[in-house]
């Protein structure tokens, strides 16, 4: 990839937007200089509105196979316990040729509406049965392969699962592709490691899956040994999504579930933590104060009935929040930020919760937060237009009738709360165009596959 020269007619740099931007990226795909109000030369591509990519702190790739097929009754209280049965029998039918379709589709379909960057939360590891496959780390290696195949930057969290509950009893026969004991983990981590260094547009971090499924001796030696071998690594878990979660943390560690993890370790910005849907106010105080940033997913915590997070205190308080699309019911970051609002609102019966008195629009507040948040979620130079940070960029459709005459200020605020028309004409990942003319530059053969792999999962 040789260096590429750009002008840009108006573009969102942090400290607002800029007309008349240069941008030169350089052969690794990282932005090496960025200057305002300048003059189209000879050399550069003209560019109209330009925003920056978006990171997704939080995904199941294989969980997109089953979106729409669990909006049903099975019981007279459904819940996210009985919807969890029914992804346990869809998780158990994949190949690895079938999850690198799945994740080669969805990550396109990410990209397309305006995410950049995927931290792929992944615990789907053996055969069903939980035999190891030959190559241990082979179901992550599909997720990497996916990867390159879309084209989106890949943060792969392989994923510790030891145990069923906080009694710390052994594992259910749907959650044996899961497990692992910690040796093994950390053999299928550095295999991953070592597989993912091929590419440098990627790199794996850790799961936790929960404090349920991890005993507190072995999330201390894993703690342990990133500290010596991974210190920069991102860290993320699920914590305190679901009440009965909270219950029996109380019941069998002592303490509500953020307060034991922030009593225990050393809890900073290396680390994210997933909903965090139920703390109260001193749970709310320290998570703030800690430096971590928790990643919300509105979609997917509206679909099972997870519950709010108390976002407004969290944010007066200096917290820090990235967005992801968790079980994968929707994929744009769009929507996730428009459904987060718009549940604060719910709850409290006013407007523009996430707005404040540094920025008033509240689609510009919410996205500067989940671009930064979303960066600090995976410890990447990402969410950002300017000088050595990696180029991933959003072109807008600026023909679009939405974006017509519009004032700057108001283009955010319009991506989010206008109608569900895609406004996001050409995507950049890490310095290589991927979307153009909302379309991917390999749509047809992933679509094929996919369909192909549907259709016989679903027969």
């Amino acid at each position: 990839m040789s260096q590429q020269n750009y002008f840009i007619k108006q573009a969102l740099l942090n400290d607002g937007w800029a007309n008349n931007v240069h941008l030169r990226i350089n052969n690794t795909g990282v932005i090496t200089r960025l200057e305002k109000n300048t003059q189209i030369t000879p050399n550069d591509q003209h560019l109209g509105t330009v925003v920056p990519g978006l990171v997704n702190c939080h995904s199941h790739s294989f969980q997109r196979s089953i979106a729409g097929l669990t909006e049903y009754q099975v019981s007279a209280a459904d819940t996210f316990w009985s919807w969890r049965d029914t992804m346990y029998q869809h998780a158990n039918a994949l190949n690895p040729d079938q999850l690198e379709a799945i994740s080669a589709y969805l990550y396109t379909e990410m990209l397309k509406q305006g995410y950049t960057s995927v931290a792929e939360f992944h615990y789907l590891h053996h055969q069903p049965g939980g035999q190891p496959y030959s190559s241990i780390s082979q179901l992550s290696e599909s997720i990497i392969n996916a990867a390159n195949t879309s084209g989106i930057n890949l943060t792969l969290l392989p994923t510790l699962y030891m145990t069923s509950g906080f009694k710390q009893d052994g594992l259910l026969n749907q959650q044996k592709r899961f497990g692992n004991s910690l040796e093994d983990y950390l053999r299928l981590h550095e295999d991953a490691t070592r597989h993912a260094k091929n590419y440098p547009q990627h790199q794996v971090g850790c799961g936790i899956h929960s404090l349920r499924a991890v005993p507190k001796t072995a999330l201390d030696e894993l703690v342990f040994h990133l500290s010596r071998s991974h210190s920069t690594a991102p860290i993320h878990l699920h914590i305190a999504e679901q009440l009965k979660e909270v219950e029996d943390s109380k019941t069998f560690l002592g303490k509500r579930p953020v307060s034991w993890l922030l009593e225990n370790y050393k809890v900073d910005q290396q680390w994210c933590l997933i909903h965090a849907t139920h703390i109260n106010k001193q749970e709310t105080k320290a998570l703030a104060h800690s430096g971590a940033t928790v990643g919300l997913c509105p979609t997917t915590e509206a679909n099972l009935g997870d519950g709010l997070f108390p976002l407004r205190d969290f944010l007066d308080l200096g917290g820090h929040i990235a967005i992801g699309s968790d079980g994968n019911t929707c994929t744009s970051p769009l929507e996730e930020m428009r459904l987060l609002e718009y549940g604060q609102r719910l709850i409290s019966h006013r407007r523009n919760i996430s707005s404040d008195k540094h920025q008033r629009h509240t689609g510009m507040s919410l996205f500067s937060r989940c671009r930064q948040g979303g960066a600090r979620s995976i410890g990447q130079p990402t969410g950002m237009l300017q000088e050595g940070c990696r180029a991933d960029l959003l072109v807008l459709d600026d023909s679009a009738a939405d974006l017509r005459a519009l004032p700057p200020q108001f283009i955010i605020d319009t991506l989010i709360f206008a109608p569900n028309q895609l406004l996001i004409k050409d995507v950049m990942a890490n310095g290589k165009w991927y979307v153009k003319d909302f379309q991917s530059i390999n749509q047809v053969p992933i679509n094929i596959r996919y369909i192909d792999t549907i259709s016989k999962l679903r027969s």
